[in-house]
């Protein structure tokens, strides 16, 4: 996959939509509510290190090359969910970049929400390892190479929806996946320094 098409291709508050459902809130203050928590080092751990940290959960490259998922500790029956997140991203001197995914079935399948240190924020579509702009916007930086922000995620049938604290609301349609894992994604380079970390973590279903 190239990870910089990935990374380029790649409203507050925690109000859910009226008929959704919630399955899973967590504002990672418990290190053994579920989430994946291993300080991985080699490129056998995915070169990625996932970790609790004061309350927050940060996910950092540790490889070249590096796309990151963790599926969260609970999952909706279907592909329909809307997902939330804070994000604090550091994307370093790469393109690295953070957020959420839905309908994730392997490290080379799924639907990517992701924003990047230059202030993009895109939904991505990745198939066969392939990535594929499906819509993207500009995001407000505190700092050039850092994104601070609210997510909010929605993926009901073919609509994917993508939206932003001081951010766009961008929407695409696609079929192809309809159903998989919902999570958190992170993408990088060893040396670029990029880390993304997330608070307040919400899945419904719509």
């Amino acid at each position: 996959m190239s990870l910089r098409v990935l990374a380029f291709a790649l409203s507050l508050g925690l109000a859910l939509p009226a008929a959704a459902a919630e399955l899973l809130r967590d504002d990672f203050s418990n290190a053994s509510s579920g989430w994946t928590n291993k300080a991985a080092t080699r490129d056998s751990d995915l070169g990625f290190a996932v970790y609790t940290d004061g309350g927050q959960y940060q996910m950092t490259p540790v490889s070249d090359s590096t796309l990151g998922f963790i599926a969260a500790p609970r999952q909706a029956d279907g592909g329909d969910v809307h997902l939330e997140s804070d994000l604090f991203l550091y994307a370093g001197i790469g393109a690295g970049s953070g957020g959420l995914a839905c309908r994730f079935q392997d490290h080379q399948n799924f639907y990517a929400f992701v924003a990047r240190g230059d202030a993009v924020m895109a939904i991505v579509k990745v198939k066969d390892g392939q990535p594929t702009l499906l819509a993207q916007a500009k995001l407000k930086s505190v700092m050039p190479g850092t994104v601070d922000t609210r997510l909010k995620v929605d993926c009901r049938g073919e609509e994917l929806r993508f939206s932003a604290q001081d951010g766009g609301s961008i929407k695409a349609k696609d079929a192809e996946f309809q159903n998989g894992k919902s999570g958190l994604v992170v993408a990088g380079q060893k040396m670029a320094g990029t880390s993304a970390v997330f608070d307040n973590f919400v899945l419904a279903t719509p």
